[in-house]
């Protein structure tokens, strides 16, 4: 090929690729410009697919326990091979990991939510009867409290049975976007289930159906690149979920036998209430020490106050010693980055957003570090 050939050939690239930049800043443009009618259109293109995403992450949550499984057959397989065990070792992991699923959501509606109705109901009661006391000990101290009193005064049944009255259509129209709400919630995780038994079946003919279509559309070296992240970023995230269970299951245990030890009421309710919030990194913990606090309330406050002492020290041995290896090693993630994760997410998506920034910071790090230690090598350039 002579040198007019390749000027024509490196003109005509250029040409396309001026072309497509100039088509991607009007789509960008006129997106910008009608942003809450693209907005409306990604929301109900969202809305259609809804019940496939909620299957993804029901399905990657329960890929976890269910590989577990998977794993402990093969080494039950390799020492006594069985045919019929190696076929049926993907349904028989989900069966094992569905029955777990639905016997700890058993186990919560039928120990947790009766305890602390229980005990609220007991606070309410404590409450009524104790209130006058409290009005009067703050009135000694000069507050002012008969707004609190004219209120409690016009607080009865007749008057709450009048306004539900007079306000029945605004009502009824709430409980009917409520209604129409749980619904669709319903549906979406029903659905959702669904598709992820049918991934979790078949996620070893998507994944290669996956790949192929990596590799159809972009470059070899493009492709292996995108499926070497997906590789990293799921060996991260399940990584982070399974240690992020266990630690919940350690501090579970650690707050149970201090209890049971203390003879605290609702041991086995609050233990398993703060092992549960510290799914949530960091802050779980805490909240599920509130619930604690409103169980143990009705034996008194010299109780709420041991048990506050109990839980910071338990928190202390946990943050300081099982956290740092149970959860850090498995993300890969320095301390500064998993504190910088947990205060972007919250900002970003609150609860959510903190449980998902801490493994996608770790890719992130892990891709950034790879990549700083690529650059240093072409350099030659050794950093102490």
């Amino acid at each position: 090929m002579d040198t007019k050939d390749m000027n024509n050939t490196n003109d005509k690239g250029r040409f396309k690729q001026n072309i497509i930049l100039v088509v991607l800043g009007v789509t960008l443009l006129v997106a910008l410009l009608n942003f809450k009618t693209v907005a409306g259109v990604i929301g109900t293109v969202f809305g259609l697919f809804m019940p496939l995403i909620v299957g993804g992450v029901i399905a990657f949550i329960l890929n976890v326990p269910m590989h577990f499984f998977e794993k402990q057959i093969d080494k039950i397989n390799r020492r006594k091979p069985m045919k019929w065990l190696a076929g049926l070792r993907s349904a028989l992991s989900l069966v094992i990991t569905l029955v777990l699923f639905v016997m700890v959501i058993s186990f919560i509606a039928r120990v947790i939510f009766p305890n602390l109705a229980e005990s609220f109901m007991s606070i309410a009661a404590m409450v009524k009867e104790a209130y006058p006391g409290w009005l009067a000990s703050a009135e000694k101290y000069g507050v002012d409290t008969s707004m609190i009193r004219d209120w409690l005064s016009k607080l009865d049944f007749s008057t709450i049975a009048e306004s539900l009255k007079s306000n029945s259509g605004k009502i009824l129209f709430t409980a009917g976007q409520a209604a129409s709400g749980v619904f669709s919630l319903v549906s979406n995780f029903g659905f959702g289930l669904v598709f992820a038994i049918y991934i979790l079946l078949s996620k070893q003919k998507l994944g290669t159906q996956a790949k192929k279509i990596v590799y159809a559309y972009f470059k070899k070296e493009w492709a292996d690149e995108i499926c070497d992240v997906a590789s990293l970023s799921y060996k991260v995230f399940s990584n982070f979920l399974s240690g992020q269970c266990l630690e919940a299951v350690i501090l579970g245990l650690m707050f149970f036998a201090a209890l049971t030890i203390g003879g605290f009421p609702y041991a086995a309710t609050i233990s398993l209430i703060i092992g549960a919030m510290s799914l949530i990194p960091f802050v779980g913990a805490f909240i599920g020490m509130v619930f604690g606090i409103l169980l143990i309330s009705v034996e008194g406050l010299k109780q709420v106050i041991i048990f506050v002492a109990v839980f910071l020290v338990v928190q202390q041995i946990e943050g300081q010693i099982v956290y740092p290896r149970v959860v850090g090693g498995s993300v890969g993630l320095p301390a500064i980055w998993t504190l910088l994760a947990v205060v972007v997410g919250g900002k970003v998506s609150g609860i959510f957003g903190i449980i998902v920034f801490i493994p996608l910071f770790s890719v992130l790090y892990a891709l950034l570090r790879r990549s700083v230690y690529s650059r240093l090598k072409k350099k030659s350039v050794t950093v102490v």
